[in-house]
């Protein structure tokens, strides 16, 4: 039966009926009529309902009084709404009702909720904010930080992805995960089981790790049962969701989990319960609907590789649904606390932040009370923006809200230590050389301890308005972007301390950044990076970035790890990383082909399986490269490729196809076609692209043929620092990598089966071994 109220809104000239309606849909009939009166004055009836499963698909129908259909809500999925405001609306008793959508309806329960208004203002109401107390700005100690950063891993060495984010799972391995594009089709995963140290894609043909579409934004978790989850954005229409029980080998799919209008920009948050039990986990699912608002849905947790239900239907979490829970906005990454047991969602809301909060009892998962507040005025003379906010909560229950002003293009952050009721008024988190600002991300360590980290630069003005590369590369090099990480320690108190310090030993972008999202496709702006990157901590504190540098000669979205190795965790211990440093080892065993496939991991291939990599130079003018493998007894190239690679990749300061600064992409190789004795070459990467400056999969071509030879298992090559074909004007190279595996042709993605752990060289600091 349908609820019935008549409400005064303060202000109104006349009064607003609205009521709520629930029922039960089958997979071939409807639920019943719910009655909609209208009287005279009325001019405008809205209605919204939703499934209790938002994968099953309806369709909400308005009839009039006469019984003629007037309006057909049907975008796809639930919920569904109609809206309907003609010149004149005669009275008499409306009715709304829901259907299923012939083959939509899924899975039970075929429950729904409802609620319309008839009234001449807005249609049913969306929760505002609260203005949450503010107390006085801590006291700021400056520093330098004193963290010890490792050189960058690279994660891949062919895909460009923007958006890079990681997680850990209960075991310690490393997930990353970002899109490749809408173009593309595709989104990645890379998963690391040795610590950051060296990643594989997690696909058996070096494509998406599930089905397509997709290749917009993504999120990865994983749960403690060490379930899965992976979802995509595909083309703003569908969200993707996708569980894998078996470590990425299989994933299951559901490509349209929510309602299918405009959604954009999901996140996950992972409730592992109180219990080690999958039965109490759950997985939160937030995105926001553009001009419509924004939502949070959830899932059970998987209980298995049967499980048709976990991590891939869904229900709004809210016990306001289907209503919004705010209206639609930009919003940080979901997170839940497990202190507090409380979901907060923050989003930029003009001037300030807007933190959506829900408490969460143990194993609940829909019926959460939701409300908003309001962090203080950003104090930049903007909002918060350049994009996303950012939202972390500490050990001890404490919640973090830090954001980019827009007009200052500053980091602030403010605390709560009551569960978001009362926030401090912001303060400065930046200070020189990083003057402007751009993407903005938090994590929480023990109790009054944060770690923020943001690109930054040295430059004055708007990210927007420095030279883009793809027009004006010299004048975009005239722009250097940095990583910094800034740790807050007594973050809650009245005398905090702020760390600031870069986590990149180099440039990582060159000039504009543009901040208008896919809107970036129409102006031409650099968004390369998409949007943002994310950073998480380990099981001791240690802080772990993934990050694109795109200094490259192609402006490409190079996909890149940094551990942090030494200085104080931000749970308070000892960071204890080892510095990878030439000559480098690598262990045995790790060789697989392919490494994630339906049917498991393939076999060990020892012709590809490094030993170690070794870089120096026997006289100053040469540069001498030993690959080491398990076994070159065989040269065969793996299952799908015709030719074997083995290539030794760096980075050093050269020039750009035009003239401008660029850290140029090198490499030294051997190539075996069908088991023959190995070519060498020596050269620097080309790029596909899908359009113009638009830099997709690195290609690593035979460009300039060089000396070398097979040593018992060893490849050594030599070449002359002349000869790469443009010049290696740095003293450092940076971040060399060995990587095999095989290929059909240059232009080709290949086959990905080792890679060496990544170190900086000094030229002149190693003779390089012997040349046998």
């Amino acid at each position: 039966m349908a609820g019935f109220m008549i409400t005064m809104f303060a202000g109104s000239a006349s009064a607003v009926a609205s009521g709520t309606f629930s029922g039960t849909i089958s997979p071939t009939s409807c639920g019943p009529m719910q009655d909609v009166p209208v009287v005279q004055g009325d001019t405008t009836i809205d209605g919204v309902a939703a499934e209790y499963v938002s994968a099953n698909d309806i369709k909400l129908e308005l009839y009039s009084p006469t019984g003629r259909l007037l309006v057909d809500g049907d975008t796809l999925t639930s919920p569904e709404s109609v809206h309907y405001a003609p010149e004149s609306l005669p009275t008499g008793t409306y009715h709304l009702q829901v259907c299923p959508f012939p083959g939509g309806v899924v899975t039970t329960p075929y429950d729904y909720t409802g609620a319309y208004s008839v009234t001449n203002g807005p249609p049913v109401d969306i929760p505002g904010s609260d203005l949450g107390s503010e107390v006085g700005p801590p006291t700021i100690t400056r520093t330098t930080g004193k963290l010890r950063f490792s050189p960058a891993t690279v994660v891949d060495a062919q895909r460009t992805e923007g958006e890079p984010l990681d997680f850990f799972d209960k075991s310690g391995n490393l997930w990353e995960s970002g899109p490749w594009g809408t173009t593309t089709q595709n989104s990645f995963i890379h998963r690391s089981t040795d610590g950051g140290l060296e990643f594989h894609v997690d696909s058996p043909n070096g494509l998406r790790p599930d089905p397509g579409p997709g290749g917009g934004d993504t999120d990865v978790v994983t749960d403690d049962q060490g379930n899965v989850y992976f979802v995509d954005l595909e083309a703003l229409v569908n969200l993707g969701t996708s569980v894998s029980n078996d470590n990425g080998n299989n994933w299951r799919k559901n490509p349209a989990a929510v309602e299918n209008t405009a959604v954009d920009r999901q996140w996950y948050a992972i409730d592992n319960g109180t219990t080690t039990s999958a039965a109490d986990n759950t997985v939160f699912l937030a995105y926001h609907a553009t001009q419509v608002g924004t939502y949070i849905y959830s899932s059970p947790g998987s209980t298995g590789p049967t499980d048709p239900v976990g991590g891939l239907v869904w229900q709004n979490a809210s016990a306001n649904a289907p209503l919004p829970l705010a209206h639609d906005a930009t919003c940080a990454q979901l997170r839940f606390d497990p202190v507090k047991r409380n979901l907060y969602y923050a989003c930029n809301e003009g001037n300030h932040v807007r933190v959506t909060i829900g408490h969460v009892a143990p194993g609940q998962r829909t019926g959460i009370k939701f409300h908003n507040v309001t962090v203080p005025v950003s104090p930049g003379g903007g909002g918060p923006g350049h994009l996303f906010p950012a939202l972390a909560v500490d050990k001890g229950g404490n919640v973090y809200a830090a954001w980019i002003d827009t007009n200052d293009n500053n980091v602030y952050y403010s605390s709560s230590t009551d569960q978001g009721a009362t926030w401090t008024s912001p303060v400065q988190v930046n200070s020189s050389p990083s003057v402007t600002n751009e993407f903005i991300w938090a994590q929480g360590g023990a109790a009054g301890t944060v770690a923020l980290s943001w690109y930054g630069t040295d430059a004055a003005g708007q990210p927007d308005g420095f030279p883009n590369w793809a027009d004006d590369p010299v004048g975009a090099t005239a722009v250097k972007w940095w990583g910094y990480v800034g740790v807050i320690s007594k973050a809650t108190t009245a005398y905090a301390t702020i760390a600031q310090q870069r986590f990149t030993e180099k440039p990582m972008h060159y000039g504009q950044i543009c901040n208008q999202g896919i809107g970036c496709t129409v102006s031409g702006g650099d968004r390369q990076m998409a949007d943002y990157f994310g950073f998480n901590i380990d099981k001791t504190g240690s802080i772990r970035l993934v990050y694109n540098d795109t200094t490259n000669q192609h402006d490409g979205a190079g996909l890149f790890e940094v551990r942090q190795e030494g200085g104080k965790t931000i749970l308070g211990g000892d960071a204890k990383g080892l510095t990878v440093k030439d000559p480098a080892t690598d262990p045995t065993g790790d060789a697989q082909w392919p490494h994630y496939s339906p049917t498991g991991a393939g076999a060990n291939q020892p012709q590809f399986d490094f030993t170690g990599l070794q870089v120096g130079q026997p006289n100053a003018g040469t540069l001498r490269v030993r690959m080491s493998l398990a076994s070159l007894t065989s040269l065969q190239p793996p299952a799908g490729k015709t030719s074997s690679l083995w290539l030794t990749r760096f980075q050093a300061l050269s020039v750009g196809d035009s003239g401008e600064e660029a850290y140029r992409v090198f490499y030294v190789g051997a190539e075996s076609t069908g088991g023959l004795t190995p070519s060498f070459f020596a050269g620097t990467t080309t790029c596909t692209n899908t359009t113009p400056k638009n830099c997709k999969v690195l290609n690593y071509p035979a460009q300039q043929q060089i000396t070398g030879h097979v040593c018992g298992n060893t490849l050594v090559a030599d070449v002359p620092l002349s000869g790469f074909g443009n010049p290696v004007n740095g003293a450092l190279l940076y971040n060399v990598t060995a990587v095999s595996g095989g290929r059909n042709a240059a232009e080709d993605l290949y086959a990905d089966v080792d890679a060496t752990r990544s170190f900086d060289y000094v030229l002149g600091s190693n003779r390089g071994g012997s040349s046998c």
